[in-house]
């Protein structure tokens, strides 16, 4: 599920990330036109950007690079709020970026903020719903914005980013290990895990909400050999669907139930609540044990996505065969 209520008006800040291109080359990135110290980066959400820096050195973050660029090593001179929380980076990255100052929120963005920020470097993501004027923020500096339509986009822009900002990564290989991983559970776990119908859910805001196909969590069970509700695989609109409190039985059929995980395990306040409640328990799922943490699929980092692969293996490992 994904962070909820980020905040009112401001700005963000963001600084570099990492991509197979140091100096503006196209490597993993969007392409883009070298000109000297600068270059133009084609096919963003609003069009060709010009006069984009090579190497970045006051870089404003927009909605969707927090934990991108946190786990590349990048203190970005502003960001938005939510962009940067403890239980998504742990103690030890946070500790590094907890102080960076914000400019705004997905709602919107303070621009005497972000002048005063002094940026270089505007990034962003956007999915086409978001209150954010990127005209008047590239009146300050070159602004790029990268499209995306649900959480598993983030997850291919990060190379992306990192190009723009003119850093080096790994991402593609690292990618390919997960991948490579989550393929290893299916082949050791196919034969009873893909007859198990699983769910993944959580609460944001006092709501519950349960992952869909378009979700990354969704993705890496199914690359794992789970099978899946199908209330949540036909065409959702969205890569989470609300689900009412008195509508929680409509999970009786599911064989085995993920829940949302911080980054160090533990469940959200709200999702922790959610569990003991008595409806909960009535669950087929949950009398059968078949209950496990999944780290959020909308933390983007891989120590996150690493760790998201650590507990789809030991459900599958734990899971009991409970076909009906």
């Amino acid at each position: 599920m994904i962070r909820g209520a980020r905040a009112a008006i401001a700005a963000v800040a963001l600084c570099a990330v990492a991509t197979l291109s140091a100096c503006g080359g196209s490597s993993e990135g969007d392409g883009g036109k070298d000109t000297g110290g600068t270059r133009t980066v084609t096919g963003t959400f609003t069009g060709d950007v010009t006069g984009v820096p090579k190497n970045p050195k006051r870089v404003v973050g927009l909605w969707r690079t927090g934990t991108e660029l946190a786990e590349l090593g990048v203190v970005p001179v502003a960001t938005l709020q939510g962009e940067f929380l403890e239980d998504e980076l742990g103690p030890q990255l946070y500790s590094k970026v907890k102080d960076v100052p914000t400019v705004g929120s997905f709602q919107g963005v303070d621009i005497e903020k972000v002048i005063k920020a002094k940026p270089d470097l505007i990034v962003g993501m956007d999915n086409g719903g978001l209150s954010i004027d990127y005209k008047e923020l590239q009146d300050i500096a070159p602004t790029v914005i990268f499209k995306i339509a649900e959480p598993p986009d983030v997850w291919t822009n990060y190379p992306k980013l990192a190009d723009v900002l003119g850093k080096t990564t790994d991402w593609s290989q690292r990618n390919a290990a997960l991948d490579k991983s989550l393929a290893a559970i299916r082949t050791e776990h196919g034969a009873k895990v893909s007859g198990l119908k699983a769910v993944s859910l959580g609460v944001n805001s006092a709501k519950t909400y349960v992952d869909t196909s378009k979700s990354l969590n969704y993705q890496r069970l199914n690359a794992a050999g789970f099978g899946y509700l199908g209330a949540y695989t036909a065409n959702p609109a969205r890569y989470r669907a609300e689900l009412p409190s008195e509508k929680l039985p409509d999970l009786s059929d599911a064989d085995v139930i993920f829940y949302d995980a911080t980054i160090d395990g533990k469940p959200s306040p709200g999702t922790e609540k959610l569990l003991d409640t008595a409806s909960f328990k009535r669950l087929p799922a949950v009398k059968a044990g078949n209950v496990f943490p999944l780290t959020m699929g909308t933390v983007f980092t891989f120590d996150a996505a690493d760790k998201a692969v650590a507990d789809i293996r030991k459900a599958a490992e734990s899971a009991k065969d409970v076909r009906r």
